[in-house]
């Protein structure tokens, strides 16, 4: 067993106490600690004095896809290293998670990606245990979303044919046969467009309650709503993927789907009286539709 892990990090200085916190519950399993750095160049002496153990890269892009990459082909030139995790910085996961998930994913030749059940903030509750591509249209389900821990404990493992992107443990030969993540996704729905290229090739999705992580959705003070560029980018990748793999009646089905989407976001920001900041998300999600019909994708 030899686990590298890669964590993008891009000006989020909030987070770096608790992320510290949580990576030190997992760093005995991990041979190879990978932290790319796609924000401020002058971070990266600030990542080495809190991680002095780990390779900091600098990402010279914010394109998180090609971030990843950077670190990915860094990792593959080790021929030792078989399993490649990523985990956003505020995941945290249970101690002995990234060796109990190495276990699994190596106990059956077809698993190609496993990911633990993902629970909300410091709770019981479910965010996901694994996920459904719908294949008309490319929505990403959450399974069992709201559930209790308790509700599926019973079950070690099951096949789906999503996973969450934030945290998840690869086999090497994915990334050999399957290729690196799709630069121009730069991010948002690239755990659709690895679920379609792993199932093609006729590999395994799974995902297991054996190994419990916490997403703790830490935030800078003050933000209520994401990013607006996030409901662009969700907008617009799931039509470029369907184009990318499915025929011309998924690529019409998912645009439909993506300005339904959009359209229940504007109906609930009226009915709501929502804030300017979430009018202007919703607004560049239908930005986000309109690029993806463009193919738009710069």
């Amino acid at each position: 067993m030899k686990i590298a892990t890669i964590t993008l990090f891009c000006n989020e200085h909030f987070r770096i106490d608790d992320w510290r916190r949580y990576y030190e519950e997992y760093k005995e399993d991990i041979a190879l600690h990978v932290i790319v750095n796609n924000g401020c160049v002058e971070d990266t002496e600030l990542l080495k004095k809190h991680f002095p153990d780990s390779l900091i890269l600098y990402s010279p892009t914010n394109n998180m896809m090609a971030s990843y990459n950077l670190a990915l082909r860094e990792i593959l030139k080790d021929e030792t290293i078989d399993a490649i995790a990523q985990i956003v910085n505020d995941i945290r996961l249970s101690a002995g998670g990234c060796r109990k998930l190495h276990e699994l994913l190596y106990s059956n030749d077809k698993y190609a990606i496993i990911s633990p059940i993902l629970l909300n903030r410091d709770s019981e509750t479910i965010d996901l245990y694994g996920a459904h591509i719908v294949p008309s249209n490319l929505n990403f389900i959450h399974l069992d979303s709201h559930k209790s821990y308790s509700d599926v404990c019973d079950e070690r493992i099951r096949t789906c044919t999503g996973l969450p992107g934030g945290i998840f443990l690869a086999k090497r030969s994915v990334y050999e046969k399957v290729g690196v993540q799709d630069e121009k996704i730069n991010m948002y729905a690239d755990e659709v467009d690895m679920g379609i290229r792993v199932a093609k090739l006729g590999y395994r999705l799974v995902a297991t309650t054996r190994v419990k992580a916490w997403h703790q959705h830490v935030n800078p003070v003050g933000r209520v709503t994401r990013n607006p560029m996030a409901a662009y980018y969700m907008g617009r990748n799931h039509i470029y993927i369907a184009k990318k793999h499915c025929s011309n009646r998924v690529v019409v089905a998912t645009i439909l789907h993506r300005l339904k989407t959009a359209f229940i976001h504007l109906l609930s920001c009226i009915r709501h009286c929502k804030t300017k900041e979430e009018f202007k998300y919703t607004w560049f999600m239908f930005k986000g539709v309109y690029a993806g019909i463009r193919n738009k994708m710069s």
